[in-house]
């Protein structure tokens, strides 16, 4: 009958607790019941066997064979035989002279590493400490020949050759050093205490028992701690007011289980498969600084080890395949960091039966010590924000790889990132933060002369659509900005908005994008001039629509492809109801990534329109109205040809909107539109009442707005109504 057993003491909820339930799993399947399976609820680790705890502690304590764990290429592993590390040597002799068949296997790698000192030394290899720093590869590869079998696990945990280089794991520190810890001595002393012929059994078993279940009752011993249970560091003395304790709490048990689930990190396939040496471990990248929230600027990180949890049992073949192969690709190649690794979670480049992963960063801190710091969760799910966020990463990338960025780009760059990777991982509104961050990333690139020399204008190969979350849904800045952003002369240009030249400093060159001085309308995109930009650069567009020869009046002035703006945001942005800063911002990010959004239409207010909009808007429709005359006892229908002067928008800007609405309400009279507002004797009451600035006013009749609202706002400005046998209106 199997039981399941909660393993409270072994929770991921730190590096150590997560190895060694894999290590507990790993000696129980090799060396007591093959049946044993591991899985996770939540950072829980649960085991399932034909045991019960008290049966699983008493054989750990009477039967377990520990796995063969030495590093004769380190000085302070006990092998040099200087007296520099005393219990080093101390340890090694204890296993070296016990008669506990247990330890067979401990003993010949012992002796194997014997040799391999002798023989190094024989070489000429020997340095100062124990060996040259150029001939510590040559040292390692003998050991990888001379070791036995069961021993070479812990060498590819270690360390990865690489013709004359070395590179080190970040999860077992410099080849096996942290610090002034070495990790296979303190393997070695812990086992003394357990398993030695001076162990004290009685503690042996409360310390198995303590490890399992997670109780604090028992006296633990004083040592280093290292890197992967940082919570125990340091004692009653380690405070900034005295000697810091540099000894924690340890449980035995605690760091030999965790020594044991290091070997299922040994470099296998993932090697063959990693891009460089450096990422040859299973799950373990390159460090990024982005995605937790204790990173310092300046501060040095080794590495991070991405952990993955399952909740379906699983048994060691299972896992041995799944860390040998460490599988997490994207764009077609192993990721090789945390940001990379992030995007493979969110495209689906990992193991479909894994549940989430938890990050943890290897950073130094207390001096030099290294330690392990949890930074996140990232559930297995595909997203699709990957799809979004590929093309800009790549142009991130290579900002990112540029020498002596300026301070500010590089504070913008650093927030872009961070903004991506909460995007990609669990936080549903960051990708609007990742909107505006990269809006001023992009600008401040085009400021910096020495950067645009290198680095082109970000150009998507095609237009985007973002689903923004609930909680932005309907936001009115977001509306008004997706409207601008997706503005266009015709649709194969979606991918290059039709205002980004005018707005940004970017320019068109044939079908690319190249860098500009300032924008085209020479006002810069700010929250404090929006409205100002936006007219300048409607004014600019109306330059380059012709008339016919001898027509005094503006050809349609509608761009023929875009999103339309509803009314009643329209009229809330010709209101100043809206965030200029907001929607400035957001405006800037949709242009410079080519996105646009999909967003539900907000209900209208209710409220009567404003006059001066009404009168405007349905002069730059694109198309002519069928109407029906409400003026008289009989209705009359008719269709009206409504186009703007072509210095409607200009006059707008320089002297506000009354001039040009007497020149507006005239036409209506002439295209057989009774206008309702602005007449005699009441010209100066509802229209002057609303004070529309006349800037802003330039600005929304910029937006394509549909036929029907066109249509409804003349209604409200004229004794007019649509003719519903129109197929226009219809």
């Amino acid at each position: 009958m199997s039981i399941q057993i909660p393993l409270r003491g072994l929770r991921a909820t730190t590096l150590g607790g997560y190895l060694s339930a894999l290590g507990l799993l790993r000696i129980l399947a090799t060396q007591h019941a093959t049946t044993t399976r591991l899985r996770w609820a939540d950072d829980l680790p649960i085991l399932t066997g034909a045991f019960s705890i008290d049966e699983l502690t008493a054989w750990l304590t009477s039967s377990y064979k520990p796995s063969p764990i030495v590093s004769p290429w380190n000085a302070g592993a006990g092998f040099a035989g200087n007296g520099k590390s005393v219990e080093a040597e101390r340890a090694l002799a204890q296993v070296e002279d016990s008669h506990d068949p247990r330890l067979a296997i401990l003993q010949e790698a012992i002796a194997a590493g014997r040799k391999v000192v002798a023989e190094g030394r024989a070489r000429g290899w020997a340095g100062e400490s124990l060996w040259a720093k150029q001939h510590k590869q040559s040292v390692i590869s003998l050991c990888r020949n001379t070791f036995p079998d069961e021993a070479l696990p812990w060498i590819d945990v270690a360390a990865v050759l690489s013709g004359p280089d070395v590179h080190f794991n970040p999860v077992a520190g410099t080849g096996g050093n942290f610090g002034r810890q070495e990790l296979s001595a303190t393997y070695l002393q812990h086992l003394a205490l357990v398993l030695g012929p001076k162990s004290d059994h009685r503690h042996a078993a409360a310390w198995v028992r303590a490890a399992l279940t997670g109780a604090e009752d028992i006296p633990y011993r004083r040592g280093a701690v290292g890197q992967f249970d940082p919570g125990r560091a340091g004692g009653v003395l380690a405070s900034i007011w005295g000697e810091p304790d540099k000894q924690g709490f340890v449980n035995p048990w605690r760091t030999i289980l965790t020594c044991e689930g290091l070997l299922l990190f040994a470099s296998a396939a993932v090697r063959r498969n990693a891009a460089e040496p450096g990422a040859a471990w299973p799950f373990s990248v390159h460090a990024t600084s982005i995605g937790h929230p204790t990173a310092s600027t300046g501060e040095t990180a080794k590495g991070e080890i991405w952990a993955p949890l399952w909740e379906r049992p699983a048994n060691l073949a299972e896992l041995e395949q799944l860390f040998g192969e460490g599988r997490a690709r994207w764009a077609g190649a192993q990721a090789k960091d945390g940001l990379l690794f992030a995007l493979a979670i969110s495209a689906l480049g990992v193991d479909r039966n894994l549940a989430a992963f938890r990050r943890f960063v290897i950073v130094e801190r207390l001096g030099q010590n290294p330690i392990a710091i949890r930074a996140t969760d990232v559930p297995v799910a595909l997203r699709g924000e990957h799809s979004l966020l590929a093309e800009p990463y790549v142009w991130l990338t290579r900002l990112r790889r540029k020498d002596k960025i300026p301070a500010g780009v590089a504070a913008l760059l650093r927030q872009c990132d961070q903004a991506l990777f909460a995007a990609i991982t669990s936080d549903t509104t960051a990708m609007a933060r990742f909107v505006v961050s990269f809006g001023h990333l992009h600008e401040a690139v085009a400021r910096s002369g020495r950067l645009r020399e290198d680095i082109a204008p970000y150009q998507p190969r095609q237009a985007r659509i973002w689903e923004p979350p609930p909680s932005l849904a309907g936001q009115l800045e977001l509306q008004l900005a997706s409207a601008l952003a997706s503005l266009a002369e015709t649709r194969t240009e979606r991918s290059m908005p039709a205002l980004r030249p005018l707005l940004t400093r970017v320019a068109r060159s044939r079908d690319r994008l190249v860098w500009a001085d300032s924008p085209a309308t020479g006002t810069e995109l700010l929250g404090s001039t929006l409205a100002q930009a936006l007219a300048q650069a409607h004014r600019l567009r109306l330059q380059t629509l012709k008339a016919a020869p001898g027509d005094t009046q503006q050809p349609a002035a509608e761009f023929p492809v875009g999103q339309t703006a509803a009314l009643s945001v329209l009229e809330s942005f010709v209101d100043g109801e809206c965030d200029d800063e907001l929607t400035a911002n957001y405006l800037r990010g949709l242009m410079a990534l080519g996105w646009t959004t999909s967003q539900p239409a907000p209900a209208h207010h209710g409220r009567a329109l404003n006059p001066a909009l009404s009168v405007l808007l349905p002069f730059f429709a694109t198309d002519p109205f069928r109407l029906v005359s409400t003026w008289g006892p009989d209705p009359v229908a008719f269709t009206a040809m409504l186009r703007p002067r072509p210095d409607w928008v200009a006059r707008l800007i320089a002297a506000g909107p009354g001039g040009v609405l007497d020149d507006a309400l005239l036409r209506l009279q002439l295209a057989g539109c009774r206008p309702l507002v602005g007449r005699p004797p009441d010209r100066a009451g509802s229209m002057a009442a609303h004070h529309t600035d006349g800037a802003r006013l330039a600005a929304a009749l910029l937006m394509r707005v549909r036929t029907r609202d066109r249509a409804k706002a003349l209604s409200a400005a004229t004794a007019t109504r649509p003719d519903k046998a129109s197929p226009v209106t219809a």
